[in-house]
């Protein structure tokens, strides 16, 4: 049996840097360790068009398609189900990714097309939905495990949850399936932007309202040795020069962490490549910093999400703007680049405080500065408050095509329209680097992510 496995076109392709898809990379090493065909289509990295990725697959004639989707993309995932049932009428779809993990029984009902669907972790779940239809009655399709499908009936039925692979699994796993992506052969990563993927652990301890939590709130992380064992593969494998870590947070300020960052300054891995990833404003402190920049870091990422301190603790954040001035200090001293996330219109947002957060986005100065406005992704709290009408939020689309931080125009709070939302938006960006003098920045921005500008001065040019 072979399996086809799919990322869609990029519905808004405002990002210019694109990274291989560890979900389903993980999930094409894991299908062939054990003994199963398969082939990474991703439209995305590539930049195939609808139509040129259903040539490729359908030209590859699997037995199994495989697509992963984000909530924003599920549309265009479904309308590529519905061709590949119209070609390959006898090949079934099953769809993976945050949306379905978050609505199960709801995106079945929703997009007939998908015959099957995967949520939570899906290495072991594909593997035995590909057992099941390889051997047909002698397994039972209700015994597995994250697993969505439809009875006789046309019901839609979702299985019980699988259990989350424990820190020694992930250590365990098969290296993602690059080879799909960097067809070079060895040493194929040298170009200035090429950068190698990898995560050290999965799952997030916080509760962040507009967050949905993929991977869960239990972390779990591979061992310092398992990081390293990677990163050196990549080196040999890839002649990768750049690691970028896709853990929701992967600089803890404690032992583990720290055990990690020694091992790599011992294996002398700070000569031979350098890193990146995301850390936590109350995670920072001058020893950890200090020590990730020895070990080869030179760019961090946070999430600060508002300038008010209110904000902050009604969203679940568990920071302050105190910690994260001081946070965003200690980086800048010891010379690491310093990339912020923010969002506009959070639950009991006001002008006010929206004020706040540009104010405190153009003080900190960082070396990169990001502003969505807040989407009601499924599976978050915001989403609930949305359906509910609490906090003053209104829904204004049930286009999932739409639920995007630029230009997707999602919601609004009374007494902020989108329109006024939108303009906060372009302020930010305008301010940040204009109150700094950042202007040659501006203009890169400005040509780098033009479509983003677009989506943010014409947003229904941007439609188009």
């Amino acid at each position: 049996m072979k399996v086809a496995l799919i990322k869609p076109p990029e519905v808004h392709p405002y990002w210019y840097k694109r990274r291989p898809v560890l979900g389903i990379s993980y999930l094409s090493s894991y299908l062939t360790k054990n003994g199963i065909p398969n082939k990474i289509f991703d439209a995305y990295y590539f930049s195939w068009s609808e139509e040129k990725t259903i040539k490729a697959v359908v030209e590859y004639k699997p037995d199994l398609i495989g697509i992963s989707s984000m909530t924003h993309e599920v549309v265009v995932a479904h309308r590529l189900a519905s061709i590949f049932r119209k070609k390959m009428p006898h090949v079934p779809t099953v769809l993976g990714g945050c949306h379905i993990t978050a609505l199960p029984t709801e995106t079945l009902e929703e997009f007939p097309y998908f015959t099957y669907g995967v949520y939570g972790e899906g290495e072991k779940t594909l593997l035995e939905l590909v057992n099941y239809l390889e051997k047909g009655k002698k397994l039972k399709i209700s015994s597995i495990k994250g697993f969505v499908y439809r009875n006789k009936q046309g019901k839609v039925l979702v299985n019980k949850a699988r259990e989350r692979l424990t820190s020694h699994e992930l250590d365990t796993l098969p290296y993602p399936a690059f080879h799909f992506y960097y067809k070079n052969g060895a040493r194929s990563l040298t170009g200035k932007d090429d950068t190698y993927v990898m995560m050290s652990s999965r799952g997030c301890p916080y509760s962040c309202v507009f967050c949905m939590q993929v991977l869960g709130r239990q972390v779990r992380r591979r061992t310092p040795e398992g990081i390293v064992a990677e990163i050196e593969y990549a080196i040999h494998h890839f002649g990768a020069h750049m690691i970028q870590f896709y853990d929701e947070i992967f600089l803890f300020n404690d032992a583990l962490s720290f055990e990690t960052l020694d091992l790599m300054i011992r294996k002398k891995l700070q000569e031979r490549i350098r890193w990146f990833g995301l850390t936590r404003v109350n995670m920072v402190s001058k020893e950890l910093i200090h020590r990730a920049r020895r070990a080869g870091c030179y760019r961090l990422e946070m999430g600060i999400e508002s300038g008010s301190n209110k904000i902050l603790k009604r969203i679940r954040k568990e920071i302050t703007v105190e910690q994260a001035k001081r946070a965003v200090r200690i980086i800048k001293n010891e010379g690491i680049l310093t990339d912020v996330n923010y969002i506009l219109g959070h639950p009991g947002e006001t002008k006010d405080t929206l004020r706040k957060t540009v104010d405190l986005a153009v003080r900190l100065n960082t070396t990169t500065m990001a502003m969505g406005i807040m989407v009601p992704y499924p599976g978050t709290e915001v989403y609930k408050m949305v359906l509910s009408e609490r906090e003053g939020y209104r829904l204004l689309s049930k286009d999932w095509s739409t639920y995007d931080k630029y230009g997707g125009r999602a919601l609004e709070i009374k007494g902020l329209p989108i329109a006024e939302l939108e303009r906060w938006q372009r302020k930010a960006i305008l301010y940040f680097y204009l109150k700094n003098f950042r202007f040659w920045e501006l203009l890169k921005f400005a040509v780098g992510y033009r479509r983003v500008i677009i989506s943010l001065l014409w947003p229904k040019l941007s439609e188009r």
